[in-house]
């Protein structure tokens, strides 16, 4: 079994390499798949179509809901008051600066998830239930198991700036890669890799030759492998060898640098789906912690975080992939309903995330919280506050949203979804 796995993934790779187009098993959930797209969905370097690309997006450190998408006027905050909250179609949010600019733009493809119990006050542990749908240790986050599910055999399958983005193994992450970098790998026989009149070490024949040449010694490597260990190993030369020449295909979309760090990395992203050889990455604005002067320092960071959000989503649209594209955006937990002495809100268990994008019912608010911050009893069958006399009640916690994105993505009941299992006190449908 597992060698036959192992000789089809190589045989992939070796074929893309070789320009030959090979067809795999689509990934996508029938509501993704049936959905109306503007452009092509884009493809592999041998011509196989890829699934939607998953970004995570993590507000690290634990940011304030009643700020964003739960507001909360008058006792629980300074910055604004009760009737200075605004709307966009049916969701609420908080008046700060750059708020209206990004819901305005967004309502329609975004689901609010409210009153979200991460269950902990632990930045590690919320990291990580937010990000990978399990409190524990040892789970991917939802990006790799998106990638390591999906297509990880491409060179950049995974790309992570940031945030919790562990692996457990699924697939390789390339983690802030810039363009110089990016520029070496892709051109490895040029003396400047950033340079395109640079020198070359060998001439075009010569590199020809060698390319034939391992390619035929690696064709010979895999037929003689039995050993799993050996067979994982060559199969990862292969990705890093035939990468390089993927890679180059990822220029051809690059815009031109942007003086932003942060909306150069979604360039970056955004070209590397557009040329094929990614398909999940992540994301993440830090300053989130304030337990001291809270609306000031926290604000800011907000407005941030709502820039980079509308850069993603410009940019998805300007590369004509917006179609194609699921975000998370959640963080480690979050703030206190009140102050602190000095002016601070520190730790709270409720939080909230937001799901964007295609396949997602947009326009929508999920879960209650009342005036003092805390999560309201839902009914698991409507998603309505539960009656007083109600036998059985539930809240919605990270590892509901996850299961419910895995299912989008098909993703659930499938091998990786198995190994990577989040159970749940009821399994409530999110996106119904």
């Amino acid at each position: 079994m597992g060698r036959n796995v192992i000789d089809r993934r190589g045989f992939m790779k070796l074929a893309a390499g070789m320009g030959m187009g090979v067809a795999v098993t689509p990934w996508l959930s029938e509501a993704f798949a049936n959905g109306s797209t503007t452009a092509p969905t884009p493809t592999q370097a041998g011509g196989s179509a890829l699934g939607p690309l998953v970004v995570q997006v993590q507000a690290v450190g634990g940011w304030d809901p009643t700020l964003v998408c739960d507001p909360k006027g008058n006792a629980l905050n300074q910055a604004y008051g009760e009737g200075d909250i605004l709307t966009a179609g049916n969701i609420n949010y908080a008046p700060i600066n750059g708020a209206a600019a990004f819901w305005d733009a967004h309502f329609d493809k975004t689901l609010v998830l409210n009153g979200v119990d991460t269950k902990t006050n632990s930045h590690d542990a919320g990291r990580r239930f937010m990000a990978s749908g399990r409190l524990g240790e040892g789970y991917p986050s939802l990006a790799a198991v998106a990638a390591g599910f999906s297509a990880p055999e491409l060179p950049m399958s995974f790309l992570s700036f940031g945030g919790y983005d562990r692996t457990s193994g699924l697939v390789a992450p390339t983690r802030n890669l810039d363009s110089n970098r990016l520029a070496e790998l892709a051109h490895p026989d040029r003396t400047n890799g950033a340079n395109e009149n640079s020198e070359t070490y060998h001439a075009d024949t010569v590199q020809a030759v060698i390319r034939s040449a391992r390619k035929n010694r690696a064709e010979a490597l895999l037929a003689k492998q039995r050993l799993p260990r050996y067979e994982a190993s060559l199969d990862s030369m292969l990705t890093a060898r035939l990468g390089a020449d993927e890679l180059k295909r990822l220029e051809e979309f690059l815009p031109t640098p942007n003086g932003n760090g942060d909306f150069r990395r979604i360039e970056l992203m955004i070209a590397a789906y557009k040329a094929g050889i990614c398909v999940a990455g992540s994301l993440q604005r830090g300053g989130f912690d304030t337990h001291d002067d809270h609306d000031a320092r926290h604000i800011p960071r907000l407005t941030d975080l709502y820039n980079v959000l509308n850069f993603l989503w410009e940019e998805a649209e300007r590369q004509e992939v917006a179609d194609n594209m699921v975000v998370v955006v959640g963080s480690d937990f979050g703030r206190t309903p009140n102050y602190n002495g000095d002016n601070g809100k520190d730790h709270w268990s409720i939080s909230s995330m937001m799901l964007m994008g295609s396949g997602i019912p947009g326009n929508r608010v999920v879960g209650l919280t009342d005036e003092g911050h805390n999560p309201i009893a839902l009914d698991p069958d409507t998603l309505e506050e539960a009656s007083e006399d109600a036998e059985v009640t539930t809240r919605i916690s990270p590892d509901h949203v996850h299961r419910n994105v895995r299912k989008l993505l098909g993703i659930d009941g499938t091998d990786v979804d198995e190994t990577f299992y989040l159970p749940v006190d009821h399994d409530i449908d999110l996106l119904a």
